[in-house]
């Protein structure tokens, strides 16, 4: 190597050693500029969000005050704030109390609770109470509870829901299922050519005759007083009455003429005092029972209430029982009808069909 090339190379050197220096300079700047921009962006980001808790239930409660007449305020009160209490203490929210009026029996404070985002709606009061409440439930997808506070309390006695243990109701909210049951929908024709006939929905029972003239009879003085036996009372009074002309028909078949004194259609078939005059029904089957009843006399009487007490599923003559999925009733002469065990006055002409589980209710499994 000569002397120039030596002496080119150290000033080349020279150069580069500099610039070099100045570009490593540059670079550890730049990562110190990212590493504080980074921790400037973490600074002002939004901090980390709390988990948002889920929304407490809540409940809403129709309650008929006239089926609490008995109590006074200060009673009154207490059951509310025992209630109360329960719902607080499985985590949900006081529930919403929505008093029925002679004119708005609970199916518009139904419509209303749904509207208003209740997760359950519970019917405190009797059959009739329980049925209104039914009616803004039907097809809403929202589960209805039963408080019953009655004397009949027939749909809670057919689903095991306890009708005398207020405690055990309120259990029920919280640890049965939903279930779904079929309802009953009752045309009412009074005068056998009404344009506009009228339309009921009915949860255990539909009748026609003895049991609805029965019913009828039933003076609340009475049902206060005697409770149950106010109905035995009024059924004594009803008893001899004469036959009725009527015409059955069965899911659209032919209509078959007989003399009843009672034509009576039930989702569910279980009475009061552990008495079942429809031994079959079932109320998620989607189909509908009957029975006709044709005595007369005593004795002919003796052989109804011997079916009823065996509980017969053969039928005889006295006691006819049909399955179907409508029944169409049409009488010689005006009927007293009955819906759940409330009289709805008198018609000529009757149809029944069912809706199969279009209603949520919370209730005991249901089994064969």
């Amino acid at each position: 190597m000569v002397l120039g090339d030596v002496g080119g190379a150290a000033a080349l050197a020279a150069l580069l050693v500099p610039l070099l220096v100045v570009v490593s300079g540059l670079l550890v700047r730049e990562r110190r500029t990212g590493r504080r921009l980074r921790g400037l962006v973490e600074d002002v980001s939004a901090p980390a969000l709390e988990p948002v808790p889920p929304a407490r239930p809540r409940a809403a409660i129709v309650v008929n005050p006239s089926k609490f007449a008995h109590l006074d305020e200060h009673a009154l009160r207490r059951r509310q704030a025992y209630t109360a209490a329960v719902f607080r203490s499985h985590g949900w929210q006081d529930p919403l109390w929505l008093e029925t009026t002679p004119h708005e029996p609970g199916t518009e404070q139904a419509r209303e609770a749904v509207q208003r985002g209740a997760d359950i709606v519970l019917a405190a009061g009797g059959d009739g109470t329980v049925r209104a409440v039914a009616e803004g439930m039907t097809g809403t997808g929202v589960p209805m509870g039963l408080l019953p506070a009655g004397t009949g309390n027939l749909l809670a006695r057919n689903l095991d829901v306890p009708h005398a243990d207020l405690a055990a109701a309120l259990d029920l909210v919280f640890s049965a299922p939903d279930t779904a049951v079929d309802v009953g929908r009752l045309t009412v024709d009074r005068t056998g050519s009404d344009a506009r006939p009228e339309r009921h929905l009915f949860l255990v029972m539909a009748g026609l005759g003895f049991d609805a003239a029965m019913m009828a009879g039933v003076e609340d003085r009475l049902k206060r007083h005697l409770g149950y036996g106010a109905y035995v009372v009024s059924g004594a009074r009803a008893l001899w009455g004469p036959q009725a002309r009527v015409r059955v028909r069965v899911d659209g078949g032919e209509a078959v003429g007989v003399r009843t004194r009672a034509v009576i259609v039930g989702n569910c078939g279980r009475l009061t005092r552990n008495l079942v005059l429809m031994p079959d029904a079932r109320v998620d089957d989607g189909l509908l029972d009957a029975v006709v009843l044709s005595p007369r006399g005593g004795i002919a009487w003796g052989e109804v209430v011997w079916a009823i007490v065996t509980r017969d599923r053969r039928g005889q003559r006295r006691v006819q029982r049909l399955r179907g999925r409508s029944f169409e009733v049409t009488c010689a002469e005006p009927q007293e009808v009955e819906l759940d065990g409330d009289p709805i006055g008198t018609a000529l002409r009757v149809r029944v069909d069912v809706e199969p589980a279009t209603l949520l209710v919370r209730c005991p499994p249901q089994h064969d």
